[in-house]
């Protein structure tokens, strides 16, 4: 037995509002509900979580396909097999082509400006935030306003917590949905034994 909290899954919650949430990662969010499943052993910060994630891309011109891209690269840089396996439903096949940019040296050829300048803001902010520089701000500001910049720092600074959050858990699928359920995590083999 793991040491590990367990998820909660879809109807096992005492609130009826966590189960209708976690429903929704199912069917709506991501086909997986492992991720709400976790955080819903705090229905309060669970609930407020899901209320914040829903709050971006309510601007007038980020969208959810440029946080997708974004999630997708934060996953990457910090290997989080989780996050690197599950996709946003609602944007998974406008991203779908756009995910071989990303991964690995970001391509800036086959992206937009935009695109390319908020995954090099996810991987600087998943590598070393201190080395953003002020060049790296004039070049959002030519395509990006404060308030989109801002947007772009908190998604990606909240993503790379929550990528730490799913690491430390070694988060599976529930295996319920379309992803597999045995993922492997890179440092799970490297891990020292403990005596």
């Amino acid at each position: 037995m793991s040491g590990r909290p367990d998820i909660v899954r879809p109807g096992e919650a005492d609130d009826e509002a966590v189960n209708d949430l976690l429903e929704e990662a199912q069917s709506d969010w991501y086909g997986d509900a492992a991720f709400f499943g976790a955080m819903a052993h705090v229905p309060p910060v669970f609930k407020r979580i899901v209320d914040t994630f829903e709050a971006f891309g309510q601007g007038e011109h980020v969208d959810p396909a440029l946080f997708e891209l974004m999630r997708l690269k934060v996953a990457e840089c910090h290997q989080c097999a989780y996050c690197a396996t599950v996709r946003t439903l609602e944007v998974r096949d406008e991203v779908a082509d756009k995910e071989t940019h990303v991964f690995g040296t970001i391509d800036e050829d086959g992206l937009t400006r935009r695109e390319y300048l908020a995954v090099r803001l996810a991987e600087q902010l998943s590598e070393n935030p201190h080395r953003i520089t002020e060049e790296d701000f004039e070049e959002l500001r030519d395509v990006y306003t404060d308030s989109e910049i801002i947007e772009l720092l908190l998604f990606g600074s909240l993503e790379v917590g929550l990528d730490r959050f799913c690491i430390a858990l070694e988060l599976q699928t529930t295996g319920d949905g379309p992803y597999p359920d045995d993922i492997d995590y890179p440092l799970e083999e490297a891990r020292p034994e403990r005596e």
